[in-house]
């Protein structure tokens, strides 16, 4: 587990925490409300041998080791009914013996002959009184009972008061500077803990290194969210965080294919919802804006979404070309006015989306517009919902996977590079969309994507559309062009 992602989930729990612990202080201070105030009491007796006349320095050192080793059955007797029923006689307590040795307690220190004996009541004269009807009664039993020598001789054990009792100036309880920190302490530990359990149940991607614990297929680029009703950046070349975004993904794209003139690549997603629409056309914007020829294709015959997003007209498209109703240069529209984009819209949703996007006249329409602009983008479902982003990648040079921020989760992902590669289509790079622009996820100003080297891509050859040929041949491995040096863009 690396420190760096334990940081993080504390970070992006940390609210989880700071409830937790004030909860615990809340807990802390109501404990100490409902607890009754006590007041507690101390006195201290001395047990010792009885010096008796004519004894010897020897008598009195084994009459006291005799004392110190009978402590600990003192102590006991210190909170034994024999002591505590005659204490409930003389001050009229309404409680039995086991009740009353609840708020009594005797103790001692290790090779010491001194017993402290400290009382709990409800007020400081209360207090003050038990603890000294205790060390009374105490000393009475020991020395006119306990130790009381059978022919009526004096006890060989004497037991004198120390320190009397004292009513105290201050309640011993409740303790609410201890209960509160006690309550902090326990709600910090149980929100670590519940926000480390949770973190690490999440199994959500939410950023760069969430990806590159998944996969080899490099970054090319982040993409910030933002809070707007048009997600399209403006064509007119504007700079902003977005925009920016964007251009970086271009450039590293730039460097990630630079093998190739021309490129006709695949956007897609694991599962829905995960921006690759808007990032289609984003892309396209920047791509246009670098110079480059852009045409667009609505490939997602079951939700189409690029034509509302372009405001575009959706009735004549992909379908209507791959079903020989339409040619396709009547479908193509035009977007844009300054770096203008070539759209192919949807069409009407047909009965058999993956079988028209398989056949041999999508080869063709991918020929035609390949050998006529420099970029051919292709909207696609998403991988999981059904194949047709696994048959478009036959076509195609490469493929984009989009990856939303919180969207997606940890096996959806896996689940659709095992699609891609079942069809024998290695991504070209993924882009994270949707990413925070605030919090331990956002985009860090000076952070930055670096296009590594990955498998060669799959290249792309004409279709002879005269022979209606159904299948594209992909070039030996000793043909792909070498890897480049990597280099560093920054956001």
């Amino acid at each position: 587990m690396e420190l760096k992602r334990l940081v993080r989930i504390l970070q992006k729990r940390w609210i989880l925490i700071v409830a937790f612990v004030l909860l615990g202080v809340v807990g802390g201070a109501a404990a100490a409300l409902i607890t009754p105030v006590q007041y507690q009491a101390f006195t201290r007796v001395f047990v010792a041998a009885q010096i008796q006349t004519g004894s010897t320095p020897g008598d009195l050192v084994q009459g006291n080791n005799f004392v110190v080793q009978k402590l600990p059955y003192y102590l006991d007797v210190a909170t034994s009914p024999r002591v505590l029923d005659p204490v409930i006689a003389s001050l009229g307590l309404d409680e039995s013996a086991v009740d009353l040795a609840k708020r009594v307690t005797a103790t001692t220190q290790p090779g010491s002959a001194v017993i402290e004996i400290a009382a709990l009541a409800s007020t400081a004269d209360a207090a003050q009184q038990l603890a000294q009807a205790v060390s009374e009664s105490f000393t009475d039993v020991v020395i006119n009972q306990l130790e009381k020598p059978a022919d009526g001789g004096a006890s060989p054990v004497t037991v004198g008061v120390l320190d009397p009792a004292v009513a105290p100036d201050h309640p011993a309880l409740p303790q609410l500077y201890l209960n509160l920190a006690v309550g902090l302490l326990i709600g910090l530990l149980v929100g670590l803990v519940t926000a480390l359990i949770l973190g690490l149940l999440d199994r959500r991607i939410y950023n760069r290194d969430d990806i590159e614990r998944l996969t080899v297929v490099p970054m090319l680029g982040g993409i910030p969210l933002e809070a707007r009703a048009n997600p399209i950046i403006s064509p007119d070349g504007a700079s902003t965080a977005r925009a920016e975004a964007f251009r970086v993904l271009r450039t590293n794209l730039e460097f990630a294919d630079a093998d190739t003139g021309r490129r006709s690549l695949v956007v897609t997603s694991s599962v829905s919802g995960e921006g690759k629409t808007t990032t289609l056309v984003n892309l396209a914007i920047v791509l246009a804006e670098s110079g480059a020829t852009v045409a667009v294709i609505d490939a997602d015959l079951r939700t189409p979404r690029l034509a509302d997003y372009l405001g575009l007209d959706a009735d004549r498209g992909l379908t209507e070309v791959l079903l020989g109703d339409v040619q396709l240069k009547e479908s193509l529209q035009s977007w844009g006015t300054q770096h203008p984009l070539t759209v192919l819209s949807s069409g009407k949703i047909p009965t058999n989306p993956s079988e028209l996007l398989g056949s041999t006249a999508m080869g063709t329409v991918l020929d035609v517009l390949s050998s006529s602009y420099d970029y051919v983008l292709i909207d696609a479902p998403s991988v999981l919902a059904v194949t047709d982003a696994a048959v478009l990648s036959r076509w195609t040079g490469g493929t984009i996977l989009v990856v939303g921020a919180n969207r997606v989760r940890e096996p959806e992902l896996l689940a659709a590079f095992d699609a891609l590669e079942a069809v024998g289509t290695t991504p070209l790079g993924v882009v994270l969309a949707m990413v925070p622009t605030r919090g331990p996820d956002a985009l860090v100003q000076g952070a930055g994507f670096a296009a590594t080297s990955r498998p060669a891509p799959r290249a792309t050859t004409a279709i002879d559309a005269e022979t209606n040929d159904a299948s594209r041949s992909t070039p030996p491995a000793s043909e792909s062009a070498p890897a480049d040096t990597p280099t560093r863009v920054t956001w």
